[in-house]
């Protein structure tokens, strides 16, 4: 199953994509160069080449990409993990839950700050490596739909790049907020919805080097500020980190083919959503 995704169609779409942001304060010679490069990508049959790729359900998927998961050079995780510390280093520790906790790179910063943690994540693989690189922290295998915790026992939620993963963002929040204290916060950092518009997904290759995706559902900032009132939940801060030069670079396909466009399409676009809410009291609401 999947199809095959071509070279040719992500270069393609990058040089639109950067026509796009440029097509009135841009230049003439830098549209020119753009179309050049098009009719050199559609001519070049170097540029046919493709793989398979393949959608996975997220269990699936974060399996196939727990023995490659902390290998440097992410640059969604480069900008987001920045903006959750910003969020969370100046809060007091106490009882934190790490919901979707993956390999335990939020665990790990919150065990440091001296939280009490439990981890939760849907997926074995992912959360073997979360004991072994956290140890003082607690792992248990659980989606974050279903969260094996009393009502209001955390002061702190963090979720990192897995709620975009659900369909159904309000089941999600819910559950999240159920078990938050009042007056707790809750951040949550996902996919920017303007990249899943674009068709950014969760990337991974298995340990035959087949590559897949985890789907990113693009809710919108209204479904969020929604999700988070049916919930009893007030926003607080909301920050949206950009892709700078370093993350562009990252890009290693498009940037090693086309780095001038590349940089055009991405630099200084959104990459990340974080959401930092607080739950409020059952006597304000």
């Amino acid at each position: 199953m999947g199809r095959n995704v071509r070279l040719r169609e992500l270069l393609v779409g990058i040089e639109g994509l950067a026509l796009l942001r440029h097509l009135y304060d841009g230049s003439d010679e830098a549209a020119g160069q753009r179309l050049s490069e098009v009719r050199r990508l559609l001519e070049d049959d170097a540029f046919l080449a493709g793989e398979r790729v393949r959608e996975a359900d997220a269990r699936a998927g974060y399996r196939a990409w727990s023995e490659n998961y902390d290998e440097p050079g992410n640059p969604i995780i480069a900008i987001e993990e920045p903006a959750i510390h910003s969020l969370v280093d100046s809060l007091p520790p106490g009882p934190a839950l790490d919901a979707g906790c993956g390999t335990g790179r939020h665990a790990r910063h919150l065990v440091d700050l001296g939280h009490e943690v439990l981890g939760v994540d849907l997926t074995p693989e992912m959360l073997v490596r979360a004991a072994a690189n956290v140890p003082e922290a607690r792992f248990v295998e659980a989606d974050l739909r279903s969260i094996p915790a009393d009502d209001e026992q955390f002061d702190l939620v963090v979720s990192g790049l897995a709620l975009a993963h659900l369909a159904d963002l309000d089941v999600g929040v819910a559950e999240l907020g159920r078990v938050l204290r009042p007056g707790g916060h809750l951040v949550i950092s996902v996919l920017h919805p303007f990249q899943a518009h674009l068709g950014w997904q969760a990337p991974f290759a298995d340990a035959d080097g087949d590559r897949g995706f985890v789907r990113e559902h693009s809710h919108t900032h209204a479904d969020y500020l929604d999700a988070f009132r049916a919930a009893g939940l007030d926003l607080h801060r909301c920050v949206e980190p950009v892709l700078g030069p370093d993350q562009v670079r990252a890009k290693r396909r498009a940037f090693g083919s086309i780095p001038e466009a590349t940089t055009q399409a991405y630099e200084g676009l959104p990459g990340v959503l974080v959401w930092d809410v607080v739950k409020t009291p059952l006597r304000a609401r």
